[in-house]
């Protein structure tokens, strides 16, 4: 007699690829893979999903269709704001898909998955709004992006916490996110996605060298590092793909230089805030202006160093991993300062979450409605890191 096929047979398939996806990526795991972790044949993956990047989009949606239903049955602000904390804890940070993993969908999936986090924030701000009936319809959207980035944080150290620990410590981070005091709107501030103004004709003469690279790292932010093709470098900046090679031998080449002009991006503003800082007051809010400068004005350069760090050669992977976690200790030696005897863990697990409000704010598609962004942003961070 046949088997019979499990009921929840789907959702087994997206969980594991959920996981898979997370731990090794998405070009690194084919249906084969999924179905082992299963243990059933590729070809009974088929019956359900077409192919694999049919199984990113409903593993993607699934995730987010999990954060609407807790945000459209929760009874109010407070209920919802404890089940997304159990569920970003519960998940271990496989909501994570959807920001680096998601990029490899195609287009009109991509539009999806962009309207449907979209309708998430849309649904956690009248909640908000219920509560703080002051807050005009931007803000609160605001500060909906603001807790989901909170709670999308993938950071570590979590897993040094117990899991209640660390939805109480989630929860406060995300609820001081959502009732921060925000300045008052600034008139007549500039749009923060205005291009710098270097001034004259010299702006219009960029190298070809660093259109080049611009270019490449907008397109491996948005599709992902292994969707590009040379060609596609070529075409976007307006050259043949074999002109690329008079300045990168390879593709992986322009990653590498792309993550470190990220380095050098954040270094600048680190050691500009040690040469300037007072006290250790002083210090955290530079470290925090300074970061949401960098995610503001080079978005796509920090999304690659957060998402296509792992397709760099090894030695790079840790050169960036050294880098990375001595730029947190920064943060977390300024943050101890600021409120000592405090528990080390928490303090970096807060710094981990304010750093992942910062790159979900900028990159937000409605980042035009707040033209203030920055100040709104500093005074957010600010309050979940004395949370």
């Amino acid at each position: 007699m046949a088997a019979r096929r499990p009921p929840n047979r789907k959702a087994q398939i997206r969980s594991a690829a959920a996981q898979l996806f997370l731990q090794r990526g998405y070009h690194n795991v084919s249906m084969a893979d999924v179905a082992t972790a299963l243990e059933i044949t590729p070809g009974a993956l088929y019956h359900h999903y077409r192919n694999k990047q049919d199984l990113l989009l409903h593993t993607v949606l699934e995730h987010l269709d999990a954060l609407d239903a807790l945000a459209r049955d929760a009874a109010g602000l407070d209920q919802v704001l404890r089940s997304l904390a159990a569920l970003a804890v519960g998940t271990r940070g496989t909501v994570g898909v959807w920001e680096r993993e998601a990029r490899y969908l195609d287009a009109p999936q991509r539009e999806i998955v962009r309207a449907r986090i979209g309708e998430v924030a849309a649904r956690l701000a009248p909640l908000i709004q219920r509560e703080r009936p002051e807050l005009a319809e931007a803000d609160a959207l605001l500060l909906s992006a603001a807790a989901l980035g909170v709670l999308g944080s993938r950071s570590r150290h979590l897993r040094g916490l117990s899991r209640r620990r660390g939805e109480s410590l989630m929860y406060r981070l995300a609820s001081a996110a959502v009732r921060c005091d925000l300045p008052e709107p600034e008139r007549d501030a500039p749009s923060v996605m205005a291009a710098p103004r270097s001034g004259g004709a010299a702006a219009l003469r960029r190298p070809r060298r660093d259109q080049l690279l611009a270019t490449a790292v907008r397109l491996f932010d948005e599709r992902g590092f292994h969707s590009v093709t040379m060609a596609d470098i070529g075409e976007a900046a307006g050259i043949a793909a074999s002109g690329i090679y008079h300045h990168f031998p390879d593709k992986r080449d322009i990653l590498v230089t792309a993550a470190a002009s990220g380095e050098q991006q954040i270094r600048t503003r680190v050691d500009d805030v040690l040469a300037r800082a007072q006290g250790p007051w002083e210090a955290l809010e530079l470290l925090l202006r300074g970061h949401i400068a960098v995610c503001v004005e080079h978005r796509n350069l920090i999304g690659i160093l957060t998402n296509d760090r792992d397709e760099l050669p090894e030695k790079e992977q840790r050169v960036l991993r050294r880098f990375l976690a001595d730029y947190l200790a920064v943060w977390v030696e300024a943050l101890a300062a600021v409120l000592p005897g405090r528990d080390t863990a928490e303090l970096r697990i807060a710094v981990s979450a304010t750093q992942s409000m910062i790159y979900y704010v900028a990159r937000a598609d409605r980042i035009e409605q707040w033209p203030d962004v920055r100040q709104r942003l500093a005074r957010l961070g600010m309050a979940v890191l004395l949370s």
